[in-house]
């Protein structure tokens, strides 16, 4: 306590209070007394503290002092408040939150307060160096003896214990045997710990304020049942903490600190000074252990804890290997539960009492559980850090899921501890269906290529394609014929309904051409990147098992197992329409995932997932004849989808990227302002060299005048990049681009969720993936599969119409990644494996991938 004190001086992290209201007739002159008698008869309020040439030195200071004349408790009349028992309540918080200086000072304050005629308070502030909340429960009994005696009610005072013994002690220990046993029992005990700790800010929060406080009652009710089913109300407390925060970190094992009061002798248990001692209470949460069961894995584990509390939780930490920067932290979380003696009733007058100690820096969280009679509600106060319960994760809804887990444990004794509901109705209801997207039309009977085949019809002489290289544009009608002869050649070849056919060809209008030939002849077309290694190209059109490879030019495609054509050779024969075989459930594109967590699969995605995809886009982000697109992602990455076929859709025109333009900034400007792009997308990290071009040269942002649209993907976007992207384009005004930030995997036809990002020119805190799109539905799911609580990180899971068939020939991986929607009838999910959370305004949070991940919040 010493070194973090002096470490981060004035702070009231070490604070403890007692405070007690008594309501009745109470005589205050001699309530001051009393408390003055009490805390007079332990010397631990005497104690002094200092360093001398860095040893830190502790004594008790003189009677006769320089500080003797000051009054060891002062009287507060707050009576004549406005609001008497508000006056006295900020009067409370601003002790307990007021800090000591350390060095050479008096560590405690006592006030006795009178809010009216008939109600007084006893305060009592004490750093924890001097006292624990066992001392103070001495102080209280000492205080009530002394006030009794002083009023007339008792004759006998007990004699305070002195504080040295304390010490004394501690040196006949650390010099035992029973050191160094506790010392192996530690090592053992702890072996292979893995503790989940939170998170926390690097920087303090906003105004100063770290901590807040909370309080909920376990009723009566519930303290019957666990004591009828043979159990403690403090080891079922521990494991629905243990059973919660175990889903909150997906561990199978939580550790808890438990304080333990560390006092062995009667005269230990008459002694005020600090003597408890937090010790790590090590909870193991298996998938199968039932809330009982939990209790009494606790029961077994503080009682193995009791024999070794003596070895100061110090010790305990330096046996530890160290992990990280150097960090031996156990847990965050710290466990108190508190069942002092009380003094007897005092004739008249009701007596309420609390202790109360803030939050320490390294807690997250600090749990103080008060206990008053056997089957008696208890009292818990949540003392929290607001960096880790924040709005998004409020610990008010953090009692409400402990509560019902309890309840629910105690309901059903047999049934595993993680699957027991957390959630109540208004919560289930918003996590599955008030945060969904919405259940929107859109064209599930058709494919995309008819569509385009409508929009060709509808506008014939627009410009539909034009090049980078200056090969002549093509228009809508001219797209529509050259596709229509692609597509009666394949068809010629063979090519039907669910047939792969690779294409293998450099972003040109012939390009375009191919894709929508394949897919007119009722094909699913395989993009493959020609600048892909050999070997990747054979496994693609192998595993594919592609019937036929497009290509720009055959002989440059070299040696392959599958037939090679050379698109512009196919366009001699018949430009007609061609029949349609293909429906909105037969596959649009195989893509292949980029295999760096394996061997490459082929994920399959259907008409119907494609165009409900470009639909929510289109009734999102409006686009049309005024419109170009830029298409710059390689058609092997499914960004492309979009780039390729909404523009065509709704009659906007597309504008091509230069080969392998698209790791060229300026070249990316230069076809904007050349061909008036209004829409395109960047990875962020090509995002970010496109800014620094527009920031370091302000003259350069005319040109990129025609944006309306920037859409990113395919990595988390830092919050910096957005703010850089409101500076170089606030000149701009209302006209200033949007930028949206968009996430989806392969697996779930591109993107499942959006985020308009925010304007103007203030800070941004952070940058989530947003809500749903049109007809998905997005669930943060447990290790288990239940739903995680708003605020709580888990596997972010999709469901709707945008999920693909699966991998092809793949079943077994796909029957693992693709599984039942439990939410709905005849629903599918597909497992990410990625981390999200649900943010507070209901959209979601990526917070990495679940395999990869050290910390969760």
């Amino acid at each position: 306590m010493w070194v973090a004190e002096s470490t981060a001086p004035g702070d009231p992290q070490f604070n403890v209070v007692l405070h007690e209201r008594l309501a009745g007739e109470v005589d205050a002159d001699r309530l001051q007394e009393a408390l003055e008698g009490a805390l007079r008869a332990h010397d631990a309020f005497s104690l002094r503290f200092d360093e001398h040439e860095g040893t830190p030195c502790q004594w008790v200071a003189a009677a006769d002092g320089e500080e003797a004349a000051d009054p060891w408790v002062t009287y507060v009349d707050l009576s004549g408040e406005a609001d008497p028992a508000a006056a006295c309540a900020a009067w409370r918080e601003d002790s307990l939150t007021r800090p000591f200086t350390l060095r050479r000072s008096r560590l405690f304050t006592a006030a006795i307060l009178r809010e009216s005629a008939s109600v007084v308070h006893v305060h009592l502030n004490a750093h924890h160096l001097i006292a624990d909340a066992w001392a103070l429960n001495r102080v209280s009994l000492d205080l009530w003896e002394r006030y009794s005696a002083l009023t007339g009610r008792a004759a006998r005072v007990a004699a305070g214990r002195q504080v040295a013994s304390l010490v004394e002690a501690e040196a006949a220990y650390r010099g035992s045997a029973a050191f160094e046993e506790d010392r192996a029992f530690f090592r053992e005990t702890l072996a292979g710990v893995q503790p989940a700790l939170f998170t926390r800010a690097t920087v303090a929060p906003v105004g100063g304020q770290r901590r807040a406080r909370h309080t909920f009652t376990v009723d009566a009710g519930l303290v019957r049942r666990i004591r009828d089913a043979g159990g403690s109300p403090f080891a079922y407390l521990a494991a629905t903490f243990a059973a919660y925060f175990s889903r909150v970190h997906r561990t199978e094992e939580l550790v808890l600190g438990v304080p333990f009061r560390n006092r062995h002798t009667d005269a230990e248990l008459d002694t005020v000074g600090q003597l408890a001692n937090n010790l790590p209470l090590r909870v193991p949460v298996g998938p199968e252990t039932t809330l009982p069961g939990l209790a009494a894995a606790v029961r077994r584990g503080t009682d193995a804890l009791r024999g070794h509390e003596r070895l100061s939780l110090g010790d305990v930490l330096r046996d530890l290997p160290a992990a990280g920067a150097g960090s031996r932290r156990l847990f965050d979380i710290t466990l108190s539960y508190l069942r002092h003696p009380r003094p007897a009733p005092l004739p008249g007058t009701a007596l309420a009492s609390v202790v109360l100690a803030p939050v320490h820096h390294q807690d997250a969280l600090a749990v103080m559980v008060h206990a008053f009679e056997d089957d008696a509600e208890l009292r818990v106060d949540l003392d929290y850090a607001v960096d880790v319960f924040d709005e998004d994760h409020p610990v008010t809804a953090v009692a409400g899921h402990l509560l019902r887990l309890l309840a629910a444990g105690l309901a059903e004794p047999d049934r595993p501890a993680v699957t027991l509901p957390v959630l109540d109705e208004a919560e289930h209801k918003e996590l599955t269906r008030l945060w969904q997207g919405p259940d929107t039309p859109y064209a599930h009977d058709r494919t995309v290529h008819s569509l385009i085949t409508e929009q060709a019809a509808r506008t014939p002489g627009r410009t539909a394609v034009i090049a980078a290289d200056g090969t002549p544009s093509l228009t809508y009608a001219e797209l529509d014929a050259r596709s229509n002869q692609v597509a009666h050649a394949l068809r010629r070849r063979g090519v039907g309904a669910g047939d792969r056919v690779a294409v293998l060809m450099d972003r040109s209008p012939l390009l375009i051409v191919a894709l929508l030939g394949v897919l007119k002849s009722g094909g699913a077309y395989v993009p493959v990147d020609p600048g892909y290694p050999a070997e990747r190209i054979a496994f693609l059109l192998q595993d594919s098992r592609a019937k036929a490879v497009l290509a720009d030019d055959a002989g440059r495609a070299g040696d392959l197992p599958v037939p090679v054509l050379a698109t512009a050779e196919l366009l001699t024969g018949p430009d007609g329409p061609v029949a349609e075989q293909a429906g909105p459930r037969d596959l649009a594109y195989v893509i292949y995932t980029s295999g760096s967590t394996g061997r490459p699969k082929g994920v399959m995605v259907e008409h119907h997932s494609v165009v409900n995809r470009l639909a929510w886009m289109q009734n999102a982000y409006p686009v049309g004849e005024h419109d170009v697109l830029l298409q710059k992602t390689p058609i092997s990455f499914d960004v492309s989808v979009w780039e390729l076929f909404w523009w065509a859709i709704e009659g906007a025109g597309l504008a091509l990227l230069p080969v392998g333009g698209q790791r060229d900034p300026r070249g990316i400007l230069r076809t904007i302002a050349e061909q008036r792009v209004t829409t395109l997308h960047f990875v962020p990290s090509m995002l970010g060299p496109f800014l620094d071009l527009l920031e370091d040269d302000p003259e350069l942002r005319a040109e990129a005048s025609s944006l309306r649209r920037v859409f990113c993907s395919g990595e988390a976007l830092p919050a910096a990049r957005v703010e850089q992207f409101n500076r170089v384009f606030a000149g701009r005004g209302a006209d200033a681009p949007r930028l949206v930030n968009l996430y989806g995997p392969t697996e779930a036809t591109v993107d499942v969720s959006f985020y308009d990002c925010p304007t103007g020119e203030g800070p941004v805190r952070r940058v989530p993936i947003g809500r749903p799109i049109g007809n998905t539905r997005l669930y943060v799911l447990d290790a288990h599969g239940g739903l995680q609580p708003a605020g709580v990180p888990g596997e972010l899971c999709i469901g709707g119409v945008g999920v693909a068939r699966g991998y092809l020939e793949r079943p077994e991986l796909t029957a693992e990644k693709f599984t039942e929607d439990p939410f709905v009838p005849g629903g599918r999910l597909y497992r990410t494996g990625d981390l999200a959370r649900w943010l507070a305004d209901g959209t979601l949070e990526y917070l990495g991938r679940i395999d990869g991940q050290v910390c969760l919040l």
